[in-house]
Formats: structure tokens, C-alpha cells, sequence
């Protein structure tokens, strides 16, 4: 007989999906509001824990959300109900929706935001860029040879084109030959030095800067700017996979949906 699930047994489910241990140590993961003996029938994934996510989970009936990004990150020094922070605060408990997230260990993860990007750029076997400590096949980024030698401007059209985006930024010259390339989900600014080490001509990756584009312009290299968001919604229908595979292994009696009405807050003209 199928069991009803609670919030606590999520919390078990992402530790197998997304361990606690992978997460850096400026992070916030885990449960962010709730109860873990709130019961869940419906749970819904998401990037942000953001108000029309929010509305939507409410209008869909979902009792529980886990997010990419957590919904706490900084420390609380009071909780103003009339800020934007409050408010959603206030509205995941009224409705007794608990909020969970998995950031950077989702990132880090074997199988997680990382190893997705790569599939979806037709990556093979990528190695972990930064690997994490005592753990050889997880870590932040992925380095990999690709399976024919290409141009970094062809490389930026391919992208472009596997991964659906309106455009993509480039730094550097678009005939430079590419054999490797580095990768990084979300904003990839603190592997520049590992990139650079990698051996790898271009770096794939989102929220890149001015200067760190310089940077990598003088160094004779690549980046691909693809978008924070664009490199990291990627994850959102698998981690409703994954956990749905999780509940349904263990016999709980739980829907898994993805939210739909998440956007880039970026609006072009």
C-alpha cells in the first residue's frame, strides 16, 4: 500500500539526489520553510522561489516546492512581512507549502546541473572542473574533448542552437581552432583559474563580466555567455524525474510536476 510522503522524507530523497556535502560552504540547502512532518501529495520543482511560482503552486494545489535557488540565502535580521522576501514568507506558510532547495550541491552532484548542461551541449564524458573534496566524480564544472575539432564561432552557433536560446555572447576570435571546452552552469566567474588550467580553449557559462571577458580575450581563449537562467532551467524537468523516481522506488504516493510559468527576468527589445 502506497505511503503518504512528508516533507522530511524529501529532505532523504534530495540527500541521495543532491548530498548536503556537496554544497559550498557560503551556501544555504535544504528545508527553508515547513515542517518535516508536513504531509506532501503534490510536489513541484522550480529554478526560483519567486511570487507567480508561489501563485502557481498554489493554484495547482501543491503542498511542497523544491527550488534551485534557495528562497533564504543571506541570514534574517528581522522578517517584514511587507518586504518581498517577507511577503513570500508569508504566503508559503499561510498556504503550508514548504520550500526546499538544492544549489550548489545540485550543481556539484554526479547526474545533477552540470552533467545535464553537458548532455544537452552533446558533451561526452565530461571530468569534473573543480572537483570536490574527496570526491572524484562531483565538483563544480566539466572539462571535456570534444568528438571533432571545431571553431569557436561554429561552437557559438551550435550552442545556440542545442540549447533553443534567441542568441548567445562570445569572447574571442570566432576561427580559433576548438578541441575542448570547459563548462559551468549558472555564473562561472570563480572557474576562470581552473578553466585557464584545463587545458581547454572555450568556457561555456552564464553571467559573464566585462572584465573577466577581457581577461580571458588576452589570454588568447573563448568564453560562450549562454545566461544564468538558460544554464540552469535546464534542470528543472529531471530533478522531477529523479525525485519521482525516488518517491515511486520507496512506494510513496506522491505527484512530481514542474512549474510552467517560470521566465528569465531578462526582456529583450
Amino acid at each position: 500500500m502506497a505511503r503518504t510522503a512528508t516533507v522530511g522524507d524529501i529532505l532523504n530523497v534530495l540527500e541521495i539526489i543532491a548530498p548536503t556535502e556537496l554544497a559550498e560552504e557560503w551556501d544555504n540547502v535544504g528545508l527553508q520553510v515547513g515542517s518535516r512532518q508536513w504531509p506532501v501529495t503534490r510536489l513541484f520543482t522550480a529554478l526560483d522561489p519567486t511570487t507567480d511560482v508561489l501563485q502557481e503552486v498554489v493554484r495547482r494545489k501543491g503542498n511542497a516546492l523544491v527550488t534551485h535557488h534557495p528562497l533564504i540565502f543571506r541570514p534574517l535580521h528581522v522578517l517584514d512581512l511587507d518586504s518581498a522576501l517577507g511577503g513570500m514568507l508569508q504566503g508559503f506558510i499561510c498556504q503550508q507549502i514548504a520550500v526546499l532547495a538544492a544549489h550548489t550541491n545540485l550543481d556539484s552532484a554526479h547526474g545533477g546541473v552540470n552533467d545535464i548542461l553537458a548532455s544537452v551541449l552533446d558533451i561526452d564524458r565530461p571530468a569534473v572542473l573543480l572537483p570536490a573534496a574527496g570526491h572524484d566524480n562531483c565538483g563544480l564544472g566539466r572539462v571535456a574533448d570534444l568528438s571533432s575539432a571545431t571553431t569557436l564561432g561554429d561552437l557559438a552557433v551550435a550552442v545556440k542552437s542545442r540549447m533553443a536560446l534567441p542568441h548567445v555572447r562570445f569572447v574571442g576570435d570566432p576561427q580559433m581552432p576548438v578541441n575542448r571546452v570547459a563548462i559551468c552552469s549558472g555564473s562561472g566567474a570563480s572557474l576562470l583559474e581552473p578553466f585557464f588550467a584545463s587545458g581547454a580553449q572555450v568556457f561555456i557559462t552564464g553571467d559573464v563580466r566585462y572584465h573577466e571577458a577581457r581577461e580571458v580575450e588576452s589570454r588568447g581563449l573563448g568564453v560562450i555567455d549562454i545566461g544564468h537562467y538558460e544554464s540552469e532551467h535546464i534542470v528543472i524537468e529531471t530533478l522531477a524525474r529523479q525525485l519521482a523516481d525516488q518517491f515511486e522506488s520507496r512506494g510513496f504516493d506522491i505527484v512530481v510536476e514542474t512549474c510552467k510559468t517560470e521566465q528569465t527576468p531578462f526582456k529583450p527589445i
